[in-house]
């Protein structure tokens, strides 16, 4: 596998940045204004409770309309903006890996859009929300990934990814993640970057094989590959703090074989 990345120190790279970056001032405020449309859930003094219920209810109505206007602007502008590019499709890892050196105004990079999705339909998966994930983030560990000096050699798969995994848990685009759903508690046993990339790029990974045969459903998908990967959470997260590239694409390998 041979990627020639392209320095992405460019004008259109900068705007691409802004361009997520106040998306991501939107989704902040979004954030904190879902955290605080639940003000009216605890219990406490009279006045106390009829200022949380005041807060909670002004909170929810500036919820509806903010996403509101999304999805309008959306569905007026760019109906596929939100839609999970599939790790499924013939050579999507490859595709990812060139999207690496690309800007686009119009449409996210598809390193970007397929990280950003992946981590959006894995963190509704093992959390409740409010969560806030950082597009600009992921964009940071696309350009970090454009500029390395290691960018223009040849690499293996799990090469790739390991160093691509690495990146976006050193830009960290997930801020913040909800109370735990279900009885796999993921983000409690691991720091949350970690769990929810690794299970990205080992999907991808598994996805390019061929595998699975029968699943089409990629939530479904990632599910399978967290709980895969959750007992070598560990050792990816002991790697991924010694920045062992080689160490990670040896385990990504292991990981590979035994699916």
């Amino acid at each position: 596998m041979k990627i020639e990345f392209q320095t992405a120190n460019t004008l259109a790279a900068h705007a691409v940045c802004v361009a997520a970056g106040t998306r991501d001032g939107l989704r902040t405020a979004q954030f904190y204004v879902r955290d605080m449309s639940r003000a009216d859930s605890g219990n406490g003094r009279r006045n106390v409770a009829f200022l949380s219920a005041l807060v909670a209810r002004g909170a929810r109505l500036a919820d509806r309309f903010m996403t509101w206007s999304a999805n309008l602007a959306i569905a007026l502008f760019l109906p596929s903006w939100r839609k999970l590019p599939s790790p499924f499709a013939p050579g999507m890892m490859n595709e990812v890996a060139d999207a690496i050196r690309k800007n686009s105004l119009v449409h996210n990079p598809l390193f970007n859009a397929y990280f950003f999705r992946a981590a959006i339909h894995i963190i509704k998966r093992y959390s409740e929300p409010p969560y806030l994930l950082l597009e600009h983030r992921v964009d940071a560990a696309r350009r970090q990934l454009a500029t390395s000096e290691e960018s223009a050699l040849p690499v293996t798969e799990t090469g790739f990814l390991a160093r691509t995994l690495l990146a976006l848990v050193e830009t960290a685009p997930v801020a913040r993640v909800g109370k735990a759903l279900g009885p796999v508690r993921l983000f409690e046993d691991s720091e949350p970057n970690i769990a929810v990339f690794a299970i990205a790029c080992v999907t991808l990974l598994f996805a390019e094989e061929g595998k699975p045969i029968a699943i089409q459903d990629e939530d479904e998908f990632f599910t399978i590959v967290g709980a895969l990967i959750l007992p070598r959470l560990k050792a990816i997260s002991l790697l991924i703090a010694s920045r062992d590239v080689a160490g990670l694409s040896r385990e990504l390998a292991e990981i590979k074989a035994m699916y």
